[in-house]
C-alpha cells in the first residue's frame, strides 16, 4: 500500500542579485515536518568562501518537536504547521527554532556545483 504524499509550502523562492534561494517545507503522516532547502548563487559564497556557488539540505523536525514548534508560532493543537510556518523572502524558520531550541535533524547536506 502506497503511503499519502505529504503536503508541501513553499517558504521562500527568491531570486536576485545574490542568486536562488529556495525553502519548502512538507508534512508528512506520522506528524514530522522536512525542511528542504536549495541556494544558488553569490550569495551562497558569502556563508562558505567565494568558490561555493550551491549548498542544498533536507532537515527533519520530529512530530514531538512539531507540536513545540506550533506553540512557538503561537498556534494550538489542531492548527496545521504548515499554515503558521514564516514565509517570503525573509523567513527564518530556523532563526525561530533557534530561539525555541526546538532540534531538527541533518538528513542530507551537500555544498559545491
Amino acid at each position: 500500500m502506497d503511503e499519502p504524499a505529504s503536503r508541501r509550502v513553499t517558504l521562500r523562492s527568491v531570486s536576485d542579485e545574490n542568486g536562488r534561494r529556495h525553502l519548502t517545507a512538507a508534512l508528512d503522516a506520522a506528524g514530522n515536518v522536512t525542511l528542504k532547502g536549495h541556494d544558488l548563487g553569490k550569495g551562497v559564497g558569502g556563508v562558505y568562501g567565494s568558490a561555493i556557488t550551491e549548498y542544498e539540505w533536507v532537515h527533519r523536525i520530529e512530530a514531538a518537536d512539531v507540536a513545540r514548534l506550533l506553540t512557538a508560532l503561537g498556534g494550538r493543537p489542531g492548527d496545521d504547521i504548515l499554515d503558521l510556518l514564516p514565509t517570503g523572502p525573509a523567513a527564518d524558520v530556523y532563526g525561530l527554532m533557534r530561539e525555541h531550541r526546538i532540534p531538527y535533524t541533518r538528513l542530507f547536506s551537500r555544498h559545491g556545483d
